[in-house]
C-alpha cells in the first residue's frame, strides 16, 4: 500500500511540473500583449507666462498622473516611470476652468511598447493668485546674558534686508525677519553667521511654505561689546524767581543713566551735566518743565544702554512763599543787661514775629519766650519803648518781616522793713536799730545818695503794763 502512494505523489508532481513546462511554451510562442500603469508626477512648463502678468499658482488635487500603456507580457518588467515624462503646458490652460491638458513623453524602452501611452486623468489643475515680492529689514533678537558689566553694542549685519517672492497670501503671513544671537558669557566683539527665521504678527516663529523663494539663506553678523558705567545727573540751575516765589529743586524720575563705550572714554567721565541755559528759573512763578535729550550732553564715543528713549523731563519747582505771624509772651529771662533792683514789666505782655517761608516750613517753625530778646541794659526807672530781638537765628528758608516793639516799665523793687513781734523786749527794740539790710545798702551805694539818720519806732501792745511803759520810754531817750 505505501509503494502504491509513493508512486502516486511522484506522478503528482511530475504533472505540475509538465504543465508548468507547457504554459512556459505557449507564453513564450504566443506573448499576448497586456496593459499597466505607473504613477509620474506632472511637470509643468512655461510657468514664466504666469509670472510676467505677477501672477502665481497652486496645483489643486493630485501633483501626478496616472499613465497607461500596453505592452508583451515578457517585457512589462522592464517598465518604470521614470521611463515616462508628464508635462502640463501653462500656454494651454483654459482660464475659466484653470485646467492644463497633461501630454505623456516616453523616455526609455519605447519600443517594447505596444501602444503610445495616455494619462487617464487627462488634465490638471491649478489655481493663481497674485504674486508678490516684499522685502524685510533683518532684525536681531539676543538670548541669554552677559557678564556683568558689560552691553551689546552696534550690531553689523550682511546681507541687512531679505527678500521674499511668492503668492500673495504666504507672503501676508510674515510679520518680520530676523536673527538671534546667544550672548551667554559673552564680554568681547565676535563674528558669527545665523539662518533668518521668519515671525508672525504675534513674534511667533514660523515656517515658510516651498512655494516663497527668499534671495538670503544665511546672515553674517559682528557683535560689538561694550563697558556699562553709570553716570549720576548734575542739574545746573541759574537764575532768581519772582518775588514772594522760591525755588524748590529739581524733580526728575531719573537720578542717574546707564553709558556704554571703550573704556578709555568712560575712565574720566562721572556725570552728565545739563547746562544752565536749559535750566534758567528768572522771574518763575510757577513749575517749569523741560524735556532734555541726554545725547546732547554726551561726549563722542559714549552712548546710552538700555534707554527705550534719550529723552527725560525735569521739573523745576516753584512755589509761592506765605506769612505767619507768631505771638510770643515776654517773660523775666526775656531781657537782656537786667538789674536786679529794678523790676521790669512788658505792655503788652506779648509780641507778633511776622515770618515769611513756604507753608511746610512755617508749621515746622515754634517760637517760645526763650526765643526773645529786649536789651534793657543802662536803662533807669520809668517807661521805656524797646525793640525786641530774636535771640536765635532762624534758618535760610525763613524771613523775617518785623517784630512788634513793646513798652517796658521799669521801677524800683520794695524794699521789706523789720516788722516788731508784740512781745518784743525792750532789749531787743534797743538791738534792732543797729541792724541795716545789706540790699538798701548796696541801693543807696548804686544811687550815691548821701548816709541819712534812720528813724526807729517801737510799737507798744494796749495791754503793756506801766512797768513796761517805763522801760521803753527810757531806752527811747537813750537812742
Amino acid at each position: 500500500m505505501k509503494e502504491k502512494q509513493n508512486k502516486r505523489w511522484g506522478l503528482l508532481l511530475i504533472s505540475f511540473l509538465c504543465a508548468f513546462l507547457v504554459w512556459l511554451g505557449v507564453v513564450n510562442v504566443a506573448d499576448p500583449v497586456m496593459t499597466d500603469t505607473v504613477e509620474v508626477p506632472v511637470e509643468i512648463i512655461n510657468s514664466d507666462v504666469l509670472t510676467k502678468n505677477n501672477l502665481t499658482y497652486e496645483v489643486v488635487g493630485k501633483s501626478t498622473t496616472t499613465v497607461q500603456y500596453e505592452i508583451k507580457t515578457t517585457d512589462a518588467y522592464r517598465i518604470r516611470s521614470s521611463d515616462f515624462r508628464a508635462y502640463a503646458d501653462m500656454t494651454d490652460m483654459w482660464s475659466v476652468t484653470g485646467a492644463i491638458p497633461i501630454k505623456i513623453e516616453v523616455l526609455n524602452h519605447s519600443e517594447y511598447l505596444v501602444s503610445t501611452p495616455v494619462s487617464r486623468t487627462g488634465t490638471i489643475k491649478i489655481e493663481t493668485e497674485p504674486l508678490q515680492r516684499k522685502t524685510f529689514t533683518i532684525g536681531v533678537t539676543t538670548t541669554g546674558m552677559l557678564e556683568d558689566g558689560y552691553q551689546t553694542g552696534k550690531v553689523t549685519l550682511s546681507p541687512e534686508t531679505l527678500t521674499v517672492e511668492g503668492p500673495e497670501s504666504l507672503i501676508g503671513q510674515i510679520s518680520s525677519v530676523g536673527i538671534e544671537i546667544s550672548l551667554d558669557g559673552k564680554n568681547a566683539d565676535w563674528s558669527d553667521s545665523e539662518e533668518p527665521k521668519f515671525y508672525d504678527a504675534n513674534n511667533n516663529s514660523i515656517t515658510i511654505s516651498d512655494r516663497l523663494i527668499s534671495n538670503c539663506k544665511s546672515v553674517d553678523y559682528t557683535m560689538e561689546i561694550l563697558k556699562v558705567k553709570n553716570l549720576n545727573l548734575d542739574f545746573d540751575v541759574t537764575g532768581e524767581v519772582a518775588s514772594g516765589y522760591r525755588y524748590t529743586g529739581v524733580e526728575c524720575e531719573l537720578k542717574s543713566v546707564p553709558v556704554v563705550g571703550l573704556k578709555s572714554a568712560l575712565a574720566s567721565l562721572n556725570t552728565i551735566t545739563i547746562p544752565k541755559d536749559e535750566l534758567d528759573v528768572s522771574g518763575a512763578k510757577a513749575n517749569i518743565v523741560r524735556t532734555i535729550d541726554l545725547n546732547d550732553y554726551l561726549p563722542d564715543g559714549v552712548s546710552l544702554a538700555g534707554m527705550s528713549s534719550s529723552e527725560i523731563t525735569v521739573t523745576l519747582t516753584v512755589e509761592q512763599l506765605k506769612e505767619r505771624e507768631y505771638t510770643v509772651r515776654v517773660d523775666s529771662d526775656c531781657y537782656a543787661g537786667a538789674n536786679s533792683a529794678y523790676s521790669y514789666q512788658s505792655d503788652p505782655s506779648t509780641v507778633t514775629v511776622r515770618i515769611r517761608a513756604l507753608q511746610e516750613e512755617l508749621d515746622s517753625l515754634h517760637l517760645a519766650a526763650s526765643d526773645l530778646r529786649l536789651n534793657v541794659s543802662g536803662m533807669g526807672e520809668g517807661s521805656h519803648q524797646v525793640q525786641p530781638e530774636l535771640s536765635r537765628e532762624l534758618d535760610s528758608a525763613y524771613d523775617l518781616l518785623g517784630i512788634s516793639s513793646c513798652t517796658v516799665n521799669i521801677s524800683r523793687k520794695q524794699e521789706t522793713g523789720t516788722e516788731a513781734e508784740p512781745e518784743t523786749t525792750a532789749e531787743e527794740t534797743t538791738k534792732a536799730p543797729e541792724t541795716v539790710p545789706e540790699s538798701s545798702k548796696e541801693t543807696e551805694t548804686e544811687e550815691d545818695s548821701s548816709v541819712s539818720q534812720t528813724r526807729h519806732a517801737v510799737i507798744i501792745p494796749p495791754e503793756t503794763t506801766e512797768a513796761h511803759q517805763a522801760t521803753g520810754l527810757q531806752t527811747l531817750f537813750r537812742n
